[in-house]
């Protein structure tokens, strides 16, 4: 598996999945790609020509940390670690970045997912706190992973 930055050739299996997890159209889920693209970076993980997978995030949100969007997974292709690759990318992409400048990689998920808390506290990552009903009224976990190594 490799993860690469989302380009032109894979902007249609990438909104397949977007579309696989939360229901919009293709056209619709094929412009949101490229109108956040100006705005975000986006990751695909590959397997030959195949999306696996995408995460998103936002550069320096606010106070010197990134802020991870979303990863999401074709549903065949989930508990097969492509989650896991695409959370560690996000880590060494933050780390590197401007690593005098960024200090922090912030991310969040639905609190009934229990898999994806279980992998960010496996990364590091430290809870910080819960948004009541901020997703379809589900409450979601917000954690943060200091990037300077101070644990």
């Amino acid at each position: 598996m490799k993860i690469i930055n989302l380009n032109k050739p894979y902007l249609e299996n990438t909104a397949k999945i977007m579309v696989e997890a939360y229901g919009d159209s293709i056209e619709k889920a094929k412009n949101e790609l490229l109108t956040k693209r100006l705005s975000r970076d986006w990751f695909i993980a590959l397997e030959g020509n195949e999306v696996l997978g995408v995460f998103i995030y936002t550069r320096d949100y606010s106070h010197y940390a990134n802020y991870l969007e979303d990863i999401v997974v074709a549903k065949k292709h989930q508990r097969k670690r492509v989650a896991f690759e695409l959370l560690k990318k996000y880590i060494l992409v933050s780390k590197n970045e401007t690593p005098l400048k960024q200090k922090y990689a912030l991310s969040s998920t639905n609190v009934s997912n229990i898999s994806s808390v279980k992998m960010h506290l496996k990364f590091g990552f430290k809870k910080m706190g819960i948004l009541k009903s901020l997703h379809y009224g589900k409450d979601e976990l917000f954690f943060s992973d200091d990037l300077r190594g101070i644990k």
